[in-house]
């Protein structure tokens, strides 16, 4: 099994199951039973010594005297009690609890044993007995060093007492009595550990078995929530970078039906194995669930994470499926011949406009996405445009695009298509205006509007947008409204207002028979018709409600066919050199 636990939490586990602090106690029960204890014991032993007091000083006072002071000594004891035990319970309660506190009240407990010793018959006290009340409970909360240093502190108190009470003629049977009672206290901190440590190592083995899959020997989903959620705490609190992958196998579900799940869980424990060998130090590695993983990378950035993701991939892209499967299966190698495995990865990393764990699970799984969505087998960082833009906005924007990216994700899970579309239409836009040579301002509007040109769908039902028949007159007319609600929805924020005629603009045809205003030519701002080319080539290549998706040979033979009546001609054919130079690209297999 792949042992999943990196430096960082051997060393963190080793200190909290070594130390034995008052945190590792294996349940609350135990916790309790310590503190009742202690407890018990200084009532006990307080009461005791009062009252051995008051018998050495009270021969010559009268009755009155005698039960005033009585009285007086049991009320200061009861508040001394009180306290203790207050205080006592809010430091036990507190997690980690304070060892400084626990050392202090070792301390206060091993004096007054020593004090009742003293006056309960010094080396022949019949309460030295009860000092194991004492080093149990210290030595499950401080470790079998302190129990072995409070023994040793008693064995020099008694073997004192003794000497002083027995000189000059030292008794052999003191001695013989103390050295016995030593040997026990000693067995009984040995016994005591002996007992924790097994515990302990029962507890771990409990919670690795909790945490760690099964098949692929990495951590389980449960521990990587939890693992994410105190990561995020560390990275907000010291101010470190946090980036999370998720690695999805593509096409799995094809691979079991043709090679069934045998060979599938193989795959699934080689992948694991590959992460584990490529990931860098630190890393928490996870099956998240099925055929989808993922890595925690605390204190690396989308850079390191790139990387990693990369190694990964390219892996899981060179293991020779042929001879995978002729190591269990003769009968199933040759059907591998020409089989190769991919994986799609997404990463996203922490920055201060991640709102918590669960956001930046959303951004890596979007990420992860894209990568499915564009051609598989790669590696995709989640790019956040309207992250990158809030920086140059006033702050009483900042609420107001907040409310547009939940519009945008309202209109994502109402329509199955429109979300994909979208990323897309960005990625190409992007492209599009770099070899366009556009401005960095330029390209920067024209992906605010590639990501907000779909807003205006906002108002129309699921039933229209994910619609297989023909439309009806009105339903049509309300789908050409999109673009209207869209534009006024971005001139609202003063930031976005500069996009809005792009996104009213971004169905008008260049032979002026387009919506909503039938606008012609040159008249159709000119990132409006380069907005156009890029959503309407995306509308051919995949599928919609109403039409499968064309090749994209066909797509483009249907972009020069429309030059000059739907779309920019000389934009058209930039677009074109494009996706041409991505296709031969993809032959030749250089991506």
């Amino acid at each position: 099994m792949i042992l999943p636990y990196n430096n960082r939490q051997l060393k963190a586990s080793r200190k909290r199951f070594n130390h034995g602090t008052q945190d590792n106690l294996s349940d609350g029960h135990l916790k309790s039973a310590v503190l009742k204890i202690k407890f018990a014991y200084f009532i006990f032993a307080t009461f005791i010594i009062m009252r051995e007091i008051l018998i050495d000083i009270s021969a010559d006072w009268s009755p009155t005297k005698l039960l005033l002071v009585a009285v007086v000594s049991s009320v200061s004891i009861v508040l001394l009690v009180t306290l203790y035990s207050f205080t006592s319970a809010r430091f036990h309660h507190r997690a980690p609890i304070n060892e400084g506190f626990l050392a202090f009240e070792t301390f206060a407990l091993l004096s007054i044993s020593l004090t009742l010793i003293w006056f309960t018959g010094k080396s022949s006290s019949y309460f030295l007995v009860a000092f194991i009340l004492i080093l149990i409970p210290s030595t499950i909360q401080l470790g079998a060093y302190v129990g072995y240093l409070l023994t040793i502190a008693l064995a020099l108190f008694v073997l004192v007492l003794d000497f002083i009470h027995s000189w000059p003629s030292i008794s052999p049977y003191f001695i013989e009595k103390d050295l016995l009672l030593i040997v026990v206290f000693f067995i009984t901190v040995w016994i005591t550990n002996q007992f924790l440590q097994t515990d302990r190592k029962r507890i771990l083995e409990l919670e690795t078995r909790a945490n760690i899959d099964g098949l692929s020997g990495l951590y389980n989903h449960r521990y990587f929530h939890s693992s994410l959620s105190a990561e995020v705490r560390s990275c907000m609190f010291l101010h470190q970078p946090l980036t999370l992958l998720f690695l999805d196998l593509d096409a799995f579900k094809e691979f079991n039906d043709r090679f069934g799940h045998v060979n599938g869980d193989r795959i699934i424990a080689k992948i694991a194995q590959i992460m584990s060998e490529k990931a860098p130090k630190g890393a928490i590695l996870s099956r998240y669930g099925g055929d989808e993983f993922a890595a925690i990378l605390p204190n690396y950035k989308k850079e390191d994470a790139l990387q990693f993701g990369e190694l990964v991939r390219e892996a899981v892209e060179s293991i020779d499926m042929v001879h995978f499967f002729a190591e269990s299966s003769v009968d199933n190698a040759h059907m591998a011949e020409g089989i190769s495995l991919t994986i799609s990865v997404g990463i996203a990393q922490w920055n201060e406009h991640t709102a918590n764990a669960m956001a930046l699970i959303q951004h890596a799984d979007d990420a992860l996405y894209r990568a499915k969505l564009f051609r598989k087998n790669r590696v995709e960082i989640y790019d956040s445009i309207l992250d990158t833009f809030e920086m140059d906005i006033e702050q009483e924007d900042y609420e107001l695009l907040r409310s547009l990216q939940a519009l945008i994700n309202i209109i994502n899970a109402r329509d199955r298509y429109t979300s994909g579309h979208v990323e897309r239409v960005v990625m190409y836009s992007k492209a599009l205006g770099q070899e366009l040579g556009l401005q960095p301002d330029q390209r920067k509007s024209l992906s605010l509007a590639a990501y907000m040109h779909d807003i205006g769908k906002v108002n129309l039902t699921e039933k229209v947008l994910n619609k297989s028949t023909p439309l009806e007159e009105n339903e049509w007319q309300d789908i050409k409204l999109h673009s209207v609600v869209g534009a006024r929805i971005l001139k609202e924020v003063a930031a976005l207002s500069s996009i809005a005629p792009l996104v009213l603009h971004h169905h008008e045809r260049y032979d002026g028979t387009g919506y909503p205003q039938g606008l012609k030519g040159e008249e159709i701002p000119f990132l409006a018709r380069v907005l156009t080319v890029v959503d309407s080539f995306d509308a051919m290549t995949f599928d919609r409600p109403y039409k499968a998706a064309m090749t994209y040979s066909d797509a483009i033979k249907e972009l020069r066919a429309n030059k000059g009546r739907q779309f920019d001609p000389e934009i058209v054919e930039v677009f074109i050199r494009i996706v041409e130079r991505s296709l031969e690209k993809t032959q030749n297999g250089k991506s």
